[in-house]
């Protein structure tokens, strides 16, 4: 209970591999609760007229059930990951989870950043998420920290590949190194997705001091919330599961 509640960048390197367990477990939760709720979902409910159509050769005897079908949109993940200093721990914890929850969100697309973003969904694809966030953090946790650089790469890679299904989900401080944030570049993202969902590490007493920019930004959001530890990415992620399912 305390490793949960303790913020990530507190916890000490010697309970790492207790995170990881305290994750799994997490993970596996909410997967089997999602499961069962997505069963009932898919049942629906029952059809009234079509049940006594189909039971008109039974004289009326209810013999045979007619449920309403309700296709079920395959939800669009896309997760956006500020990989420099600090907060390339809580963006490992947050790719392992998601890792651990490819049952109920098998569309799950990663990017990663620090000046210059790419995507890093085959290598997640491909190796377990610590050998994934190494290969991820050589690529691109070079350089001083530049959103408005990472959004302009978003959009190119990404942008024609969102519609209303889809999530974006961005962790990150929001510090910007005094550059240009292009919060143009978050609203055209915001038009073509169905939500938009900042994470941000930092304690809300942080917020917008220094170089960050998480004011400007919030705008641009359907929602901004403060995720610096496990227990505060397990609400968050277990919330934005009941939105897509």
């Amino acid at each position: 209970r305390m490793l949960r509640r303790t913020r990530i960048d507190s916890v000490p390197r010697r309970d790492e591999a207790h995170m990881r367990r305290i994750i799994a477990r997490m993970a596996r939760r909410l997967v089997a609760a999602h499961s069962r709720r997505r069963r009932v979902t898919r049942r629906g409910r029952l059809d009234v007229p079509r049940t006594l159509r189909r039971n008109m050769r039974h004289d009326g005897t209810l013999i045979e059930l007619a449920w309403r079908s309700r296709r079920i949109d395959r939800p669009r993940l896309f997760v956006v990951c500020d990989v420099s200093g600090s907060v390339a721990r809580h963006a490992r914890f947050m790719l392992t989870f998601l890792h651990g929850l490819g049952a109920v969100l098998p569309r799950v697309r990663a990017f990663a950043f620090c000046a210059r973003l790419g995507e890093v969904t085959d290598v997640f694809r491909q190796h377990d998420p610590d050998t994934a966030m190494q290969h991820a953090l050589a690529e691109h946790g070079h350089g001083a920290t530049d959103y408005g650089r990472a959004l302009a790469d978003f959009e190119t890679l990404a942008l024609e590949d969102l519609d209303r299904r889809s999530t974006v989900l961005i962790l990150g401080d929001a510090r910007n190194n005094d550059a240009d944030p292009r919060t143009d570049r978050l609203r055209r993202i915001r038009a073509r997705s169905g939500r938009v969902i900042w994470l941000n590490p930092e304690p809300r007493a942080a917020w917008d001091s220094g170089d960050s920019v998480i004011g400007r930004y919030r705008a641009h959001c359907h929602q901004v919330s403060e995720c610096g530890s496990l227990a505060q990415l397990e609400r968050v992620v277990s919330e934005l599961l009941r939105r897509v399912g």
